[in-house]
């Protein structure tokens, strides 16, 4: 059963495009990895019937992972409610664009606080 934030196909392939095929924690290639599509704010915190809230399903706040990094991400595989890591964490988020990540993670933070005043 698909939930109200899920990311469709296209924001994960523009994501993973993003970070030049590079999962956003370590850095490693992922094109022989497992890779999940990760919420940076989790989808959880969102509500379905308030429209502003559709950038939880976005493209900004999706990163890639390889399968390690998702499970230690999630608090060693807590999914359903395990540790949440801030923007800056995932340093790869642009690939190796480090100019593009410090604009992304300024952005996010700015999101955050306007998501939780």
């Amino acid at each position: 059963m698909a939930r109200p934030f899920d990311f469709e196909d296209g924001v994960k392939k523009q994501a993973r495009l993003r970070q030049f095929g590079l999962c956003a924690v370590c850095g490693d290639s992922m094109n022989d990895l497992y890779e999940h599509a990760h919420h940076v704010v989790p989808n959880q915190s969102g509500n379905s019937a308030i429209s502003a809230h559709t950038w939880l399903k976005g493209e900004d706040n999706c990163v890639i992972l390889c399968e390690d990094c998702h499970f230690i991400v999630h608090d060693s595989g807590r999914y359903q409610n395990g540790a949440v890591a801030p923007p800056d964490y995932y340093k790869y988020s642009h690939g190796g664009h480090v100019v593009g990540h410090v604009m992304w993670v300024s952005d996010m933070n700015l999101k955050i606080k306007l998501f939780w005043p």
